[in-house]
């Protein structure tokens, strides 16, 4: 049964190579990219967003999830969904935290490259979402920083994040996707089931309290810098947890005091407020005194109508502020007839005028290359790093071919949804989109015959 599975798996990985590598290696028509200079540095007016010069500015992005913070289902290691805080201290108590951390840096130097950012700006995308956590430049808990060998905070992952999309015209949107004591009950945060971020007691006032003086660090970092777009200030507070604990109040306290420490060191940088799982969770920024913020919203909802009533709802606030969709994806997707597809949210928010990214860069999985998930996916997983048991050697062998462009990574369906609303992208991928969803859904019917006759014979 195992032998018959992964010959099967091996076939469909090379079917996919013959039919999808040609997509992969399409002829570069795109202009050299014209750098990020002081100019385009954003700033909002209203329900719009223009840089230094008066030009409008539409956002219109991908995320790099799965790099700074790993999400088992679409990346290499299985933690049993339990998150990557797991994953991190295991290989820390196996190997301790030099070694556990030398594995990490393995995998963040080959999942995303300079390679990336290139194809995010050959494609026609102005905008990547860089989603982060505290462990990034934290070793441990208990707010101990990692140092360069200038005895400064290690912002360098993010230093040259920036610094890419500087070179390659990208605006960055810098995103805290995880914070210490855990904003939600999901594993997307770091943890599944472990929310204390907003816990009304003085452990939760301590957590809330790092995370602001987080942001003070990354602000003063980036202070000015024009290829920054803004600072995401948290991913979906309050995801999953029940009802009748949730406090919005709290919340919105964190978001002030996150605002007040990020304009006392960049007084002109645009924040960005999310309300899970709409802006009315949000308070009116004018009773605030904020200024230059974009309000974002993530949708993940199964049908057009729902889609559309969130952002109506939004719009009726009034609240005079730019609208973002930092994430989205329909539910029920995988159904037969599915009920709304990512072109016509797409649609949607570019009638409405809401800046979006789409989830997301690249994901590693035996399905990623044929879902709408992903831009660039995987047809196998058989990298995929087991954290108790695998060797170190194994693991850094591992995560040391997760590169986009190592041949684990073909070209995926979502870029056929996405590539219509990128007026800038280079015309052979637009012209090639419809190539690839003929070989997409030529290889979707293959895994189909393929996996029945294998429940024939096995």
């Amino acid at each position: 049964m195992k032998t018959t599975k992964k010959i099967l798996s091996v076939f469909l990985a090379l079917t996919m190579l013959l039919l999808c590598g040609v997509v992969a290696s399409a002829e570069d028509d795109a202009p050299a990219p014209v750098p990020i200079a002081a100019g385009d540095a954003l700033h909002t007016e209203g329900e719009k967003m223009f840089n230094a010069d008066g030009e409008e500015v539409f956002l219109r992005g991908v995320n790099l999830g799965g790099w700074l913070i790993q999400e088992d289902w679409f990346c290499p290691a299985d933690n049993g969904t339990q998150g990557d805080h797991w994953t991190l201290e295991t290989l820390t108590e196996r190997f301790g935290v030099e070694k556990a951390y030398e594995l990490y840096n393995i995998y963040w130097d080959n999942w995303i490259t300079e390679y990336d950012f290139a194809e995010i700006a050959k494609m026609g995308f102005n905008s990547v979402r860089i989603p982060f956590w505290y462990r990034n430049f934290q070793s441990d808990d208990n707010g101990t920083w990692i140092l360069n060998d200038a005895g400064e905070i290690d912002f360098s992952r993010l230093d040259w994040a920036v610094e890419m999309c500087r070179k390659y015209g990208l605006y960055a949107i810098l995103d805290l996707h995880g914070v210490n004591g855990c904003q939600g009950m999901q594993d997307h945060c770091g943890q599944l089931n472990n929310c204390h971020f907003f816990d009304n007691s003085e452990q939760g006032e301590k957590y809330r309290a790092d995370a602001v003086e987080l942001w003070a660090k990354i602000a003063e970092r980036f202070a000015g810098d024009p290829a920054v777009a803004m600072f995401d200030l948290l991913n979906e507070p309050m995801c999953d947890v029940p009802r009748f604990k949730r406090n919005y109040d709290l919340v919105n306290g964190f978001y002030d005091d996150a605002y007040k420490a990020i304009r006392e060191k960049d007084p002109t940088r645009v924040v960005c407020m999310m309300g899970t799982w709409d802006i009315g969770k949000l308070p009116n920024p004018k009773k605030m005194g904020w200024t230059d913020v974009v309000y974002q919203l993530h949708q993940y909802n199964d049908t057009q109508a729902s889609f559309e009533s969130r952002i109506d709802a939004s719009h009726a606030l009034k609240y005079n502020v730019p609208l973002y969709a930092g994430e989205f994806h329909p539910t029920g997707i995988g159904d037969a007839d599915p009920k709304v597809t990512v072109s016509e949210i797409l649609q949607t928010y570019e009638n409405e005028s809401v800046m979006w990214t789409v989830w997301t860069w690249k994901g590693y999985n035996s399905w990623a290359a044929w879902a709408d998930w992903f831009i660039w996916g995987s047809v196998e997983d058989s990298l995929t790093v087991d954290p108790e048991h695998d060797s170190y050697e194994t693991i850094a062998e591992k995560w040391g071919a997760m590169r986009t462009d190592g041949g684990c990574f073909y070209s995926g369906h979502l870029d056929e949804e996405v590539l219509p609303f990128l007026p800038d992208g280079r015309e052979s991928d637009k012209q090639l989109s419809a190539f690839a969803a003929f070989f997409v859904n030529l290889y979707r019917k293959l895994r189909i015959v393929f996996e029945v006759l294998v429940n024939l014979f096995t």
